[in-house]
């Protein structure tokens, strides 16, 4: 496995934990059930756009082991990203009884932040 998967893999263990720790908040406090619910909507949209990311790298660099990368001009897939992210947003917009729309919207960034985290671990490791 080549650090990319590896720092994937770490990225959706840290989810699932994360997840897991909005269902019990979503589960015991019933009065802040839409922002659990936001937060969780959003993460989810965020790992959702890093795996498909991870994806579309592994097919333009050929390392799927597919054969040669595809000979036409490659892009990262934006366009579907920002239109899962937007699909979110008018979810939690359209009932916002039920999902939070600023939660969810901080929830986009779980995978960036998580990620900036286990690089400053990976330097300290580094340094030692």
């Amino acid at each position: 496995m080549d650090d990319f998967s590896a720092h994937l893999k770490t990225v959706q263990n840290t989810f699932l934990f994360f997840l897991s720790f909005c269902l019990v908040g979503w589960a015991l406090l019933e009065g802040y059930r839409p922002y659990f619910a936001g937060l969780m909507l959003g993460a989810t949209v965020s790992i959702i756009n890093a795996r498909y990311l991870a994806w579309k790298i592994r097919r333009v660099t050929g390392s799927e082991g597919d054969g040669p990368p595809p000979a036409r001009k490659a892009n990262m897939g934006f366009m579907t990203r920002a239109a899962i992210a937007t699909m979110a947003g008018l979810l939690a917009n359209r009932y916002p009884e039920f999902v939070s729309l600023p939660t969810t919207v901080a929830g986009y960034f779980f995978t960036q932040l998580v990620t900036l985290v286990l690089g400053f671990i990976s330097i300290r490791k580094a340094n030692k």
